[in-house]
């Protein structure tokens, strides 16, 4: 199994002050974020950590470097921000054959039971039940399984966490090279939930996972925490 984490895909989000430093290595509770969201990850079997970064993050390969050495892992960057989609999709050069692998957005720290969900039967998709009307992506049930990926209109409660696990990883390049040979963006972007929907009308059976956000902290508000006030965020990870 290998675990994605695609940060590229936040860069042009960042407020000016998180700009000089990535978003994954803003301290939280003493440690990197990044430290936070690697502690369970490494306790599965994981042949490669794959980052995608942009262009402007040096640092996240010196921080690995210097204090996770002997853990395999391996970047590719993307130059230009075109979606999650797009992100994930560098990161195929990596993955040649069929295997499992994990794709971990790293948007908050999750209350969930990694080993369960890294070895589930079917492709899995971490969701949490919401009561606002922000724009999240959903997931819709059929009969049980994830039948519709959607953001509206608002027919579920259950909002994707950011966290998948992927069995079909060559199906789900495949749709995502599809997506963007086509230029089929939504919003601007190419989305990893349009390459999910093709896998689920080609016949693949997805659950969900119930996760828990830890202390039940909003991702949604991250990116008003981050270079403001980390307090907020030092509560949620301590």
């Amino acid at each position: 199994m290998k675990v994605i984490f695609p940060f590229a895909e936040h860069v042009p989000r960042l407020t000016p002050r998180k700009s000089c430093i990535p978003q994954s290595l803003l301290p939280c509770a003493g440690r990197p974020i990044l430290a936070h969201l690697l502690e369970p990850l490494r306790k599965l079997p994981v042949s490669d950590f794959i980052f995608v970064v942009s262009h402007q993050d040096d640092e996240i390969q010196s921080y690995m470097d210097a204090n996770y050495n002997g853990v395999p892992v391996s970047f590719a960057e993307q130059t230009e921000n075109k979606g999650l989609g797009h992100t994930v999709s560098l990161a195929s050069d990596y993955i040649p054959d069929e295997e499992p692998i994990l794709i971990v957005v790293g948007d908050a720290t999750l209350d969930m039971d990694w080993i369960s969900f890294s070895q589930s039967e079917y492709s899995t998709i971490a969701v949490r039940r919401i009561v606002d009307e922000r724009p999240y992506g959903l997931v819709e049930l059929r009969e049980g399984m994830v039948g519709c990926l959607i953001q509206k209109p608002r027919r579920t409660d259950l909002a994707i966490a950011g966290c998948y696990f992927i069995r079909e990883s060559q199906l789900l390049f495949q749709c995502l090279h599809n997506l963007i040979r086509a230029e089929r963006r939504r919003h601007g972007e190419y989305q990893l939930t349009d390459a999910l929907q093709q896998m689920i009308e080609l016949g693949v059976e997805m659950q969900i996972q119930e996760v828990e956000l830890a202390n039940q902290e909003d991702p949604y508000e991250l990116n008003n925490v981050f270079g403001t006030d980390l307090g907020p965020l030092n509560n949620m990870i301590a």
